[in-house]
């Protein structure tokens, strides 16, 4: 039997499929089959199929663009373009035809759109000034040859209000100078010098150009080397100028994608605070500080592995693992052979254990059992060690002070055929000092697991910085419980610079927009004199889709914020200001089988010593984007809760007071 479920849509969800799409918001209560479940009420998805990075946002005469990457052909990530939808407000869109389809270039990788208000580009004229987009061409046939230079730069423009789009005869506008990554271009106009400013992807770092006409750009200088995390690639960058709230004082903010490196795993956004000359950015004395890193340490030891004398010593089995020579010339052990279809394993003769560590460099997939390097005593494993999906060489120790004099073996297994189905290790050596990977602190935009490769609209109004983030983490994101699509944005929100006791931070708001999808508010002006609360039976919720908001004065105690449904499947948020953490616990928030990391607890910081903590949880089906004391602290989470949430209970081990408790329910859905 078919099983459905009876939700609120609007004709944004009956209107999917049709090419002269209306705004009505007109709400209708229709059935929504299974394979609608997890479809957000009130954030952005595509109609069908896949999608990611949010694209070319601009605002151009009362209307916001938003196009995004796009997979017209499947719902998992494929041959790149771009999608488009265009809004007046930023919650409710109107679907557009795809506007940049693959040409002999490559497929269409992320980028940015502009006004070029002086028509400088030479594209329109000054009466009706042309959108800009720059992005990012991916040759995937050049890189399956083995090419590091298959990415490049691109221009197409449009002189009618963004509906229809021709690509610049003379692309690429900015040819690569031989770096594998090498993408992801934002473009703004920088008044001080009367010149476009492009801030790019390079591999793990930033690169600075500029041009006077959008089409000839020159390099400038390089960022982020020596700043920030390191642990994977460098993404979707973006440089905006703002006021610190409450000053005179603007500072320009660089946000930086990366994946892996995340400090809950996979993929997130860090960003840097400093100054931009139009030439070159510099980081404040506060950041550098704060940033500061501490080097590797690889302490000298017995060499065990000996790579560079070949495998000889080691018992192989399949066609993967070979040794490979790394840039610098060291010998690393490889099961990457080609593709990552290939498997095999790797096991070393017997020794003895005689000293404290066995310390190695290790890289490749983060896969539990199958690309995994373990120790084996008498056959069994009693430790083991992966990759974090990530290429970079990574120091790691195993403590075996309690193994000397036992015998021991290090087999390495990779047995994965999916994505980062492979492994890499180097320098395994023995050791009565414990090796150290580098520490890169770093700043993130936000601490969930699903906030990633967001930027801004360009040619806002009112000096806002409107933003949006791709709502998914690349550790899952093509195997998620969704068929017909996959994949949404963030709510948008306003991007601030707010002086906090631990510096200058950026904070992130829901847009003021997002009221006009709201219920007339329920309130309760306090709750006083017990340790839990049930707000569902204080107020009527509609399942799956609300916000609610409360502040609670800090007695020195963590608080926890429950939500859940009649299944027993929830998701715990919780505050503890003693400890200066927050937390979402989404281990029994509803499916999670389909990747082995995806039930996780996450972390990110809190303010310590505050008076009183203001909480803000928007809940749509499959997500939950927590604002803490307005949008400083911050948490953006996917979930796939079988029967949508209905149910909010606030609980603390003592007595905890709330005041200016509200709840909304969304009901102005797309």
């Amino acid at each position: 039997m078919r099983t459905v479920n009876l939700i609120l849509i609007s004709s944004f969800l009956t209107a999917c499929g049709m090419n002269n799409q209306t705004n009505d918001s007109t709400q209708k209560l229709v059935e929504q089959p299974d394979t609608e479940l997890f479809r957000p009420a009130y954030h952005f998805t595509p109609p069908k199929n896949w999608m990611n990075d949010p694209n070319g946002m601009v605002y151009y005469q009362g209307e916001f663009h938003l196009f995004y990457q796009h997979n017209p052909g499947s719902s998992v990530w494929g041959p790149m373009h771009w999608g488009h939808a265009i809004s007046k407000d930023m919650v409710h869109w109107e679907h557009q035809e795809i506007k940049l389809y693959p040409d002999e270039h490559g497929t269409i990788f992320s980028g940015s759109a502009v006004v070029d208000w002086q028509n400088s580009s030479g594209f329109g004229s000054k009466e009706n000034p042309p959108l800009v987009a720059m992005y990012t061409y991916h040759d995937e046939e050049k890189a399956a040859q083995g090419a590091i230079d298959f990415q490049t730069q691109g221009l197409a423009y449009s002189v009618d209000k963004g509906r229809t789009w021709q690509k610049y005869e003379n692309n690429p506008v900015l040819k690569n100078p031989g770096i594998r990554d090498f993408r992801d271009p934002k473009v703004n106009w920088h008044e001080p010098t009367q010149q476009w400013t492009m801030v790019l992807a390079q591999d793990d770092h930033i690169g600075f150009y500029t041009s006077k006409n959008l089409k000839d750009w020159q390099f400038e200088s390089n960022f982020g080397l020596e700043w920030g995390s390191h642990a994977g690639v460098w993404e979707c960058p973006d440089l905006i100028r703002v006021k610190v709230e409450g000053t005179d004082q603007y500072k320009y903010v660089l946000l930086v994608s990366i994946n892996p490196g995340a400090p809950n795993g996979g993929s997130g956004t860090q960003y840097f605070v400093g100054d931009f000359d139009g030439n070159q950015f510099t980081l404040d004395e506060e950041y550098q500080q704060k940033l500061a890193s501490t080097p590797a340490a690889f302490p000298k030891g017995l060499n065990f592995s000996d790579f560079k004398n070949g495998l000889s010593k080691w018992q192989v089995t399949g066609n993967a693992f070979h040794v490979e020579n790394d840039q610098q010339g060291n010998a690393v052990l490889s099961s990457f052979n080609q593709s990552d279809k290939v498997t095999g394993t790797i096991l070393s003769q017997p020794f003895t254990i005689n000293h404290d560590y066995i310390n190695f460099k290790i890289a490749g997939g983060k896969h539990e059992n199958s690309t995994v390097m373990q120790l084996l005593i008498n056959g069994e494993i009693v430790k083991s060690a992966k990759g974090d999906n990530s290429g970079n060489m990574v120091e790691r120790a195993w403590d075996v002070s309690n193994l000397k004099a036992k015998q021991g073996q290090i087999k390495i297994i990779d047995t994965e055929e999916g994505d980062w189905g492979h492994v890499k290790v180097a320098d395994i050596t023995f050791s009565d000092e414990a090796a150290k990977a580098k520490v890169e602190p770093s700043i993130w935009l936000d601490y969930g697991t699903d906030n990633y490769a967001g930027v801004t609209f360009s040619d806002t109004q009112e000096n806002r910085h409107l933003f949006m983030g791709w709502m998914s983490n690349w550790q899952y994101a093509n195997v998620v419980p969704t068929t017909t699509w996959r994949s949404a944005m963030t709510i948008p929100r306003e991007l601030k610079l707010v002086d906090t006791p631990q510096g200058i931070r950026v904070a992130s708001e829901p847009v003021k927009e997002l009221q006009s999808v709201l219920s007339e508010p329920q309130i309760k002006a306090k709750l006083t004199g017990k340790n839990s609360y049930q707000l569902d039976e204080l107020f009527n919720i509609i399942p799956g889709q609300f916000k609610f908001s409360f502040n609670f004065i800090n007695d020195n105690q963590a608080v926890d914020i429950i939500l859940s449904a009649d299944s027993g499947e929830q998701t715990v948020l919780t505050l503890d200001p003693v400890k200066g953490v927050m937390t979402l616990d989404r281990t029994q928030a509803g499916l999670s089988d389909f990747e082995p990391g995806f039930a996780s607890i996450q972390t990110g910081p809190l303010d310590k010593g505050l008076k009183q903590y203001d909480i803000e949880v928007w809940v749509d089906k499959a997500s939950i984007e927590v604002f803490v004391n307005q949008g400083i602290g911050t948490m953006t989470s996917i979930i796939f809760p079988t029967q949508a949430y209905h149910k909010v209970n606030v609980n603390a081990a003592q007595e905890v007071s709330l005041s200016e408790i509200q709840l909304n329910n969304i009901v102005g859905n797309n």
